[in-house]
């Protein structure tokens, strides 16, 4: 085989495969593989640094091809381009898909291997990041310098990439449209609509105008969406798979809705209608990525071990529990009320934890 390019490698291109066959790395242990002729990849990290105005982006998977396989580089100044056309800019977006649905189900598969230790874990670092982005939100308001220094002395952590990759939404932040030329496919939704269902047949993508929606998988609720511009449902146009949630208007709101057969004109009136889906749906491909290695390292943890280590011994518990206790010593010291709520929360949560997953 061949090697394209290894995570960690600066994405200075994409390529096109024109005949062949292309192996995606995402682990040692995890790989998937495509075959077929004038295939695009590796534009997602590209995408996603000329998104951001960013003068570099790292690789999140590394990709091989074989010997015999004939393979083109893209230059990014042409893939910004070419995305003006609508054929190239729908297969672009659309193979970004086909690489997230994939990963989405090797993740699910994996995760279904985790012991009940291994979740708490992953719980612990969803936790952690979410009591320092509270600690964020009050600093924007008090900006008091020990709150800064407790927010970067535990940012700059393992445990806090860990919990980036695993906290729940992470990979729908981020994607706004502006609806001004799409008015025609709006419509209007009452307080408690249902806008999709979980595991129901759909090719419809919205995206909310004004009010908010809540995510329910389970009939668990896990996530809000209340920025206007935000899209939903991009994987059921573009590759007919199922809902993978439940959506509910939790207010009035306005929805635009794009569909199939309107495709085509809702992209020519909305300018990088395709780069803004596509850099979304690069950035949930990277969470994936994150969280098949996260979890494929809990599970190599139990393949090298004999004996099952509690949670107490988990570096993700320990982790928390200093946080906490470090919080608890300036919740003395200052008589915060707001951190006194921030403990015990957290500490409910914790526990919750721990008896869920005992």
């Amino acid at each position: 085989m061949r090697k394209i390019y290894e995570v960690m490698d600066i994405a200075d291109a994409a390529y096109i495969l024109h005949e062949g066959k292309i192996t995606f790395e995402i682990s040692a242990e995890d790989k998937y593989y495509l075959e077929g002729k004038e295939i695009v990849f590796g534009a997602e990290e590209p995408l996603i640094a000329y998104k951001s105005e960013r003068d570099e982006y790292f690789r999140f998977q590394s990709v091989y091809v074989d010997d015999e396989s004939k393979v083109d580089k893209i230059p990014p100044q042409n893939l910004y381009k070419v995305l003006s056309n609508y054929n190239i800019a729908y297969t672009v977006t659309k193979n970004i898909a086909r690489f997230l649905g994939i990963t989405n189900r090797i993740y699910i598969n994996k995760e279904k291997k985790l012991s009940g230790t291994d979740m708490a874990s992953k719980e612990y670092a969803r936790l952690y990041v979410e009591v320092i982005d509270e600690l964020k939100q009050m600093y924007e308001k008090v900006r008091t310098g020990w709150l800064k220094e407790v927010i970067d002395r535990y940012t700059n952590s393992l445990v806090y990439t860990k919990g980036l990759a695993f906290r729940r939404g992470a990979s729908k932040q981020g994607l706004m449209m502006s609806m001004e030329q799409l008015s025609d496919y709006t419509f209007n939704l009452r307080a408690g609509s249902i806008l999709c269902e979980e595991n129901a047949e759909g090719n419809e993508m919205f995206i909310l105008n004004r009010g908010n929606l809540e995510v329910l998988i389970g009939g668990k609720k896990v996530a809000d969406i209340h920025d206007a511009g935000t899209v939903i449902g991009e994987m059921a146009l573009l590759l007919g798979e199922r809902r993978t949630a439940t959506i509910k208007t939790v207010t009035d709101c306005n929805i635009t809705i794009i569909k199939p057969e309107n495709l085509k004109e809702a992209a020519q009136n909305s300018q990088d209608f395709f780069l803004n889906i596509a850099v979304n749906l690069g950035k949930r491909l990277e969470n994936n990525c994150n969280l098949i290695r996260e979890t494929e390292e809990l599970l190599a943890e139990n393949r090298q071990s004999t004996v099952p280590i509690p949670p107490k011994e988990r570096p993700n518990y320990k982790a928390l529990l200093t946080l906490i206790r470090d919080l608890e010593r300036y919740d003395i010291k200052y008589k915060n009320e707001w951190m006194s709520k921030l403990v015990v929360q957290t500490k409910k949560r914790v526990n919750d934890a721990r008896e869920l997953w005992k």
